[in-house]
C-alpha cells in the first residue's frame, strides 16, 4: 500500500517513529544483518542515526589508539633513557634487553594496539541496534541476537497508523452502534424507561419498576396486587449488532512482496477498527495449501509460506470457527490466483473451484457474506470469482495492491452504516 508522505507536524515527533516502525514490519527479513543494507537505501533517519553512533564508535577507538600510543611512546623513551645510563655504567646490554622484551605493561599496550588498528569506517550491526534503543525502550520492538520482531504493543501502534492513513483517501465515514432487525443478540439495555405501549415485546418489561408502580397506586391493604395497563413499564433497548469480521489471506508465492504487505496492512486497519468498536470481533487466516489462524499483532513477524492454493479449506475454517459467534459475519478473501488444492493436494482448477462453489453455498445458508477481492484480472479468474461472489450473494472487487486498503475499509464502514440504517 503507498503511504503518502505527511508533515510531521502533524503528528508530532512520532510520525518519523511510526513510518521507521512501518517499513521495519514489512521487511521480508527482519535480521540486523539485513537492516544494515536495507536502511541504506530507506528508513533514512534510522540509518543516519546508526552513522551517527557509527562515528562516535570510530571517534573514540581513535582517542584509545592515541592514548596506547602516547603511553607506549612514553614507556619506550624511558627505557632508552635508562637503557644509556645503564651502559655508561657497564651494565650488560643482553639483560636490558631480556628486561625490556619481557616488560608485561609493554606487551599489553602494543596488543592493545594491534586490537585498535584502523578499519574501514561504517555502520555495523551493533551501530543498527543502537539506534533501534528507543524503540525497544517503548516495548515496540524486541531484539533476540539477529532477530528482530514487532510486539504487541508496536502492532497496535502500527494500526493506528496504517488505519490513519488509509482514512486520509476516504471520503468520511462514521462508527458507532448497528442497529438490526435481529433482536436476538446485540441487545443491551439502556438506562431509560418508559411506559408500554400497543406492540412492546412482553420480555422488554421492566418488572421491578411494574411492580413498585402497581403498589404506588392501589396499596399492599389486603396483600394482593392489582395492575393495570397503566402500571407497566417497558426498558429501552438499544440495539448493537456485532460485526465478525473475517481476513482470509492467500500466502502462496504469488502474493510475495507488494501484494501481501498490503493485505497485512489490511489487517492492521480492520483490527484498529474492530477495537475501536469493543463488540466487533477479527479473525485473520492465511492459507496456501495449509490453513492457519494467526493473531493479527504476529502477522509483521511470520514467514509466508508460498505453495498452492485451498481456497475451501480455508473459507471452511472460518466458518467452522465462528459457527458460535452470534453476529453478522463478513469475510474479505484476499487472492490473486484460483484454487488449486484440496486438502493439501493439487486437484487443478476445475476441481478445486467446484469445491470452493460448495463451501460458498454453505456460508450462504449460514448467513456469511463473502466479498472476493482479486488481484489478477485473468478472464477466467474474473468469471469465477463474480460467479463466486453472486453465488453467495456477495461482492467481488478487483483491485491493485496500493487500493487494498481503501477498498476493504470503505466496505467495512459502508457496512457498518448499513445495519446502522436498518429498520427496527
Amino acid at each position: 500500500m503507498e503511504i503518502n508522505p505527511q508533515c510531521e507536524r502533524c503528528t508530532g515527533c512520532s510520525g518519523s517513529e511510526d513510518q521507521t516502525l512501518y517499513e521495519l514490519g514489512h521487511m521480508d527479513d527482519k535480521s540486523l544483518s539485513n537492516l544494515m543494507n536495507e536502511c541504506r537505501h530507506s528508513m533514512k533517519g534510522l540509518y543516519e542515526e546508526a552513522w551517527n553512533h557509527a562515528s562516535q564508535r570510530a571517534q573514540e577507538k581513535r582517542g584509545n589508539m592515541a592514548a596506547a600510543m602516547d603511553r607506549l611512546r612514553d614507556l619506550q623513551e624511558n627505557f632508552s633513557y635508562k637503557l644509556l645510563e645503564e651502559l655508561v655504567g657497564g651494565e650488560d646490554m643482553e639483560r636490558l634487553l631480556d628486561e625490556y622484551l619481557g616488560d608485561e605493561e609493554r606487551k599489553h599496550l602494543e596488543e592493545e594496539l594491534m586490537m585498535l588498528e584502523p578499519t574501514e569506517e561504517g555502520v555495523c550491526a551493533e551501530d543498527i541496534k543502537k539506534s533501534l534503543q528507543q524503540y525497544i525502550e517503548k516495548d515496540l520492538v524486541e531484539i533476540d541476537n539477529d532477530r528482530i520482531r514487532i510486539t504487541p504493543k508496536g502492532s497496535e501502534k502500527l494500526a493506528k497508523y496504517v488505519l490513519r492513513r488509509i482514512r486520509e483517501n476516504l471520503s468520511g465515514f462514521s462508527t458507532g452502534t448497528n442497529a438490526t432487525k435481529e433482536e436476538g443478540f446485540g441487545v443491551a439495555y439502556g438506562f431509560g424507561r418508559r411506559k408500554y405501549e400497543y406492540g412492546d415485546e412482553f420480555y422488554k418489561i421492566d418488572m421491578e419498576k411494574t411492580l413498585m408502580s402497581a403498589l404506588e397506586r392501589t396499596g399492599n391493604k389486603d396483600g394482593s396486587i392489582r395492575f393495570e395497563e397503566e402500571d407497566v413499564w417497558v426498558k429501552e433497548t438499544i440495539i448493537d449488532t456485532r460485526l465478525c469480521v473475517g481476513l482470509i489471506v492467500d500466502e502462496s508465492g504469488s502474493m510475495n512482496g507488494d501484494k501481501i504487505h498490503a493485505a497485512t496492512d489490511i489487517c492492521m486497519a480492520l483490527s484498529e477498527l474492530t477495537t475501536k468498536n469493543s463488540r466487533d470481533t477479527m479473525k485473520l487466516f492465511l492459507f496456501s495449501n495449509q490453513v492457519r489462524e494467526v493473531p493479527y499483532w504476529e502477522v509483521l513477524n511470520v514467514t509466508f509460506s508460498g505453495g498452492t492454493t485451498d481456497i475451501r479449506a480455508a473459507m471452511k475454517k472460518f466458518r467452522t470457527s465462528t459457527s458460535h459467534e452470534k453476529a453478522d459475519k463478513q469475510v474479505y478473501l484476499i487472492t490473486d490466483t484460483e484454487p488449486n488444492c484440496e486438502e493439501g493436494r493439487y486437484v487443478g482448477f476445475e476441481k478445486a473451484s467446484l469445491g470452493v462453489m460448495k463451501e460458498a453455498m454453505a456460508f450462504q445458508r449460514e448467513g456469511i457474506t463473502l466479498n472476493i477481492i482479486m488481484l489478477d484480472t485473468t478472464p477466467h479468474l474474473r468469471q469465477f470469482a463474480t460467479m463466486l461472489a453472486k453465488r453467495n450473494l456477495g461482492r467481488v472487487f478487483f483491485a491493485e495492491p496500493k487500493d487494498l486498503g481503501t477498498i476493504v475499509v470503505e466496505d467495512y464502514l459502508r457496512s457498518k452504516k448499513r445495519l446502522k440504517n436498518k429498520k427496527m
